[in-house]
């Protein structure tokens, strides 16, 4: 009889633990858990020919669960073919790593481009846009650092690039 007393115990002290751990793995997000970032921004950007060849945009990301993302750059650029409407989307898939809590890389692995019926834009000036995010390897690679509880910094391998407003619907933790 004092071995089935000991056992119960023992399996009581064992369930408590379990619930205990659980608890903490849920509370750490441990247990697999999309970070979802929605976000906008506003961007004026020069390449190539500063002059002549720039972009003014609104630039929505969209990294959603599991590993599918997008971005949409809406506004205008100026290059040799004058002042032109540009509207693109781009639908990509990702892996995400956290390195601290309020910072995250995003590796785009694969992307494709896409061209609205009414963006008369040379594809030479989105192309640069986009070739601001490369990491050299084919792919995009963004870090986000999140500021406050409204914004994020977006950052390629080189440099800072957007200061981006949260939507609703981002899942930052």
């Amino acid at each position: 009889m004092k071995t089935l007393g000991w056992g119960r115990r023992l399996f009581a002290v064992s369930i408590i633990l379990l619930l205990v751990s659980l608890f903490i793995t849920v509370k750490q997000n441990i247990i697999r858990r999309d970070d979802i970032l929605n976000c906008s921004t506003k961007a004026i950007m020069h390449f190539e020919d500063t002059v002549t060849e720039s972009v003014n945009v609104h630039i929505h990301f969209n990294f959603n669960a599991k590993g599918k993302g997008s971005i949409v750059v809406e506004g205008y650029s100026d290059s040799e073919a004058g002042w032109l409407y540009l509207q693109r989307y781009v639908q990509f898939d990702y892996n995400s790593k956290r390195v601290s809590p309020s910072a995250r890389y995003y590796q785009i692995n694969r992307w494709v481009s896409s061209k609205s019926s009414i963006d008369q834009s040379p594809d030479v000036i989105f192309d640069y846009f986009m070739r601001e995010m490369s990491d050299s390897h084919d792919g995009l690679q963004l870090a986000m650092e999140k500021i406050n509880a409204d914004t994020v910094l977006l950052s390629s391998i080189n440099s800072p690039l957007f200061i981006c407003a949260l939507k609703p619907g981002s899942q930052l933790e």
